[in-house]
């Protein structure tokens, strides 16, 4: 390719939607222990169902905060948690959350803040697809220095629906109520993915979790990054149509 032609693509415009996921895609805990959010569970359940271990005894990663406090009910001895219930346990979690994240602050990933500027540089409508309730998911942010780069309106929670593609589909719908763009789903579990995937989206999936590429792969993603950084947009024009 020429060297006219690498700049004309390199500044080429992003027509589409971008979802981000954000535990483990754009942040991260602390180097040692428990992040903010698993202790902040933890000690909810301990609050609400007078257990103590039961956050060891669900999954994280890649769930809605309302599955994971429906799963721990469950663990606890309550077969069918109520609505109310469950609004309680979330509301719980988030004050437990904001009196804990001082503490264990979270931590941006490395070349984060380069992904998201670029692609916004270059005209994507950026999101949020992230199975946190949206006080959640802003106080992780905050606490990360990241919160700034996101519009909050633009994005899908795990307020909004209990499963992980039906908060993308909330999302999307936010950043583009005509339906009319491309939409690609970034992420770093294999929920990401085949959410993606249920909705009709691209994926690009990173190992930056607790799930390594194979893994990644063998869900369906559509492109494997090793991290996120300013080369992303390229990634990204790359994937679409």
């Amino acid at each position: 390719m020429c060297a006219s032609c690498r700049t004309v693509q390199s500044h080429a415009r992003l027509a589409c939607v971008v979802l981000f996921d954000i535990d483990g895609t754009l942040l991260t805990g602390p180097t040692t222990g428990p992040s903010a959010g698993v202790e902040a569970m933890a000690a909810c359940a301990r609050t609400v169902t007078g257990q103590d271990g039961l956050h060891r005894r669900v999954e994280f990663a890649g769930r809605t905060d309302r599955q994971i406090a429906r799963d721990m009910l469950v663990a606890s001895g309550a077969a069918s948690p109520s609505p109310h219930q469950l609004d309680a346990f979330v509301g719980r979690y988030v004050e437990a959350l904001r009196s804990r994240i001082g503490q264990r602050p979270y931590r941006p990933l490395n070349g984060v803040r380069e992904a998201v500027r670029v692609l916004h540089d270059r005209g994507a409508i950026v999101g949020l697809g992230t199975g946190n309730v949206r006080l959640g998911a802003q106080a992780k942010l905050e606490s990360a220095g990241l919160a700034d780069l996101f519009d909050l309106d633009r994005g899908g929670y795990g307020d909004d629906a209990d499963t992980r593609d039906e908060v993308l589909r909330v999302g999307v719908s936010r950043c583009d109520p005509t339906g009319s763009l491309p939409v690609i789903i970034v992420g770093d579990t294999p929920y990401d993915v085949r959410a993606a995937l249920d909705i009709g989206a691209l994926c690009v999936a990173v190992p930056t979790g607790m799930y390594d590429a194979p893994s990644l792969i063998e869900a369906g993603a559509h492109r494997l990054v090793a991290g996120l950084d300013a080369t992303l947009a390229d990634e990204l024009r790359d994937l679409l149509p």
